[in-house]
């Protein structure tokens, strides 16, 4: 057992640390398990306590120390996949396989679980078997399903293609046409790579970024170009580029169609920031519930290596840069940034004090720029075409296009890329098709689970950072969940609120127990019983998780539930009746 361990040892660069590993070793077991010998073997190899190892081992979703089934089945139960009919799903596997979440079938063929979010919330409902992912699941499809999985022993996706919409297409523009690494060249690729090395200065990048206006995609909005002055002014070496595609928020799937269609525009864009800060390695740190993107990148990555593109003196210039695939094991959390570097590190994923920052004390300490996929990808577009061609479209405040996911109760589901500021009215009525046959507009979940309500008053304010802010709403992901007036508030506020709590990594109390406290008092809206003094405490404790939290998950539930105060608070407190679904 202790060969078999130590047959995972790389260098440091390609292996970060201890949760690549144990993921590594779980992969290669016959039971999907990390048994107790086997955590000894690498608390040894590591020099690390086994009680530490337990606390990693027990962090993660994707990880286990109990022996699970040969195939292991992830039901979205995200808010998206609920409206759609998970409860169905979950009662027709019980019919089928005979157990529920969380168990085990006796002849140890499959164990049932739940995810948060699978990433295709556009295809709900959704289920994973293994790395397969399948889209649009019906009761009926079931049978098939579980036949494959028990007969075949590599299955392939079985999904329904990404609908993608919008104009201008920028960062989606070549996502059709995905395939060799000589197709994506001859479509621009590496092209602003080749600019930079060729014709520019480090600072002069920096600068043009910065002239560009290019914010971050991930949420916060945090100019691009100030981070990479940051890293770049600090002291320590060596620098890191840190990609976030630990894409986990509920209705969020731009970052996946993103990885598994033109990872070579992501990995342009970390080259460049690569080279603009004087960075020699990367990291792309991708959720581990996204096999696809996940295959996508690392074939990417070597054919980038062969094409010189990575590597050691990339397009015969002094510029050695390379890029490594960081696999997550299930924690929403980790998309928190310090969360990220955390896990990186081999570590629970716990958010970081901050200051420090990661730009002067990131990945083990040194200087470390942290962005965004999305972001990332508007890279190469900024270098090969200069400024005045990407602030051609977008607001001034925030240049460029966006990419806005966008599910529920409308006519198309999907991607939509448009300039930075588009309306939701627009969004919804132009790209969307308008609200599905025989629905009528409620509202708009816009950012994910971490954003906020928008209501009929709202369709003709800008989607952008600055616009929405001065309204008291946000952007984050930019994912919007169109509702009609046949959801059940109490159901999908329960559902976004079970989440938070699911997910709160326990380091810091307001967090801990307040997402407990608020699924507890949301249980009373459930049944009719909920009253105003359950509204006003639920607004406390969220105010109070706002204020004390380290972390945007804590700090997320306050504005959600303000805003759904704003919009539903009659028919909470009417006890509303039309459930379209039940709770699984």
């Amino acid at each position: 057992m202790r060969q078999s361990v130590l047959g995972f040892r790389e260098k440091r660069s390609a292996e970060p640390g201890l949760l690549q590993r144990l993921r590594e070793i779980q992969d290669h077991s016959e039971d999907q398990s990390l048994s107790e010998e086997v955590l000894e073997a690498v608390a040894e190899d590591f020099g690390v306590s086994m009680g530490f190892v337990h606390g990693v081992v027990t962090f993660y979703s994707m990880l286990s120390e109990s022996p699970r089934g040969r195939h292991i089945i992830r039901v979205c139960e995200s808010p998206q996949c609920r409206l759609a009919g998970t409860s169905a799903l979950v009662a027709g596997l019980k019919a089928e396989i005979g157990i529920d979440p969380g168990e085990t079938t006796p002849d140890g063929e499959f164990t049932l679980e739940f995810s948060s979010c699978l990433g295709a919330c556009a295809e709900a409902p959704v289920l994973q078997v293994g790395d397969t992912l399948y889209t649009q699941v019906s009761r009926e499809d079931l049978p098939r399903i579980l036949g494959e999985a028990r007969g075949a022993e590599r299955m392939s996706s079985r999904r329904h293609p990404p609908t993608l919409l919008g104009e201008p297409r920028r960062l989606l523009k070549d996502y059709d046409q995905l395939g060799s690494l000589e197709q994506a060249v001859s479509n621009g690729a590496y092209q602003g790579l080749r600019q930079a090395l060729a014709g520019m200065t480090p600072n002069e990048v920096v600068s043009m970024v910065k002239d560009a206006g290019l914010r971050g995609r991930g949420g916060a909005g945090f100019p691009t170009a100030r981070k990479w002055e940051f890293t770049r002014m600090a002291t320590g070496e060596p620098r890191y580029i840190v990609c976030n595609a630990d894409e986990g928020e509920p209705g969020t799937f731009k970052d996946r169609i993103l990885l598994e269609g033109t990872p070579h525009r992501i990995i342009e864009g970390m080259i460049v920031a690569g080279y603009a800060v004087g960075a020699l390695e990367g990291y792309i740190y991708i959720r581990g519930e996204y096999a696809e993107g996940i295959r996508q990148m690392k074939n990417a990555l070597e054919e980038a290596r062969r094409a010189n593109y990575l590597g050691e003196g990339i397009l015969d210039s002094s510029f050695s840069f390379d890029i490594y695939v960081h696999q997550g094991a299930g924690s929403y959390v980790c998309g928190e940034e310090t969360s990220l570097l955390e896990s990186m590190e081999g570590k629970r994923g716990f958010p970081r004090l901050r200051p420090p920052y990661p730009a002067s004390a990131g990945l083990w300490g040194k200087p470390t720029v942290i962005n965004n996929v999305e972001t990332l990808a508007n890279v190469p577009e900024i270098v090969r075409e200069g400024v005045d061609a990407y602030r051609s479209v977008g607001m001034k405040a925030s240049p460029g296009t966006k990419l806005y996911p966008l599910s529920g109760a409308v006519v198309n589901t999907g991607v939509v890329e448009a300039e930075m500021g588009i309306t939701l009215r627009k969004l919804i009525f132009e790209f969307g098709g308008g609200m599905a046959p025989g629905s009528e507009f409620m509202t708009a979940l816009v950012g994910g689970a971490a954003g906020v309500f928008l209501g009929e008053d709202m369709l003709d304010t800008p989607l952008e950072y600055d616009s929405l802010a001065s309204r008291g709403a946000v952007l984050g992901s930019g994912a919007i969940l169109v509702l009609d007036k046949t959801c059940h508030v109490a159901h999908l506020l329960w559902d976004i609120l079970h989440f938070f709590c699911h997910e709160a990594c326990g380091q810091c109390v307001p967090c801990r127990v307040g997402t407990v406290r608020l699924v507890e008092i949301m249980d009373r809206f459930l049944t009719g019983a909920g009253t105003q003094e359950d509204l006003d405490l639920m607004l406390d404790i969220a105010e109070t998780m706002k204020q004390t939290s380290l972390c945007p998950l804590g700090q997320s539930p306050y504005p959600m539930l303000k805003s759904a105060m704003k919009y539903f608070q009659d028919s909470l407190l009417a006890g509303q009746k039309n459930a379209v679904r039940g709770r699984s």
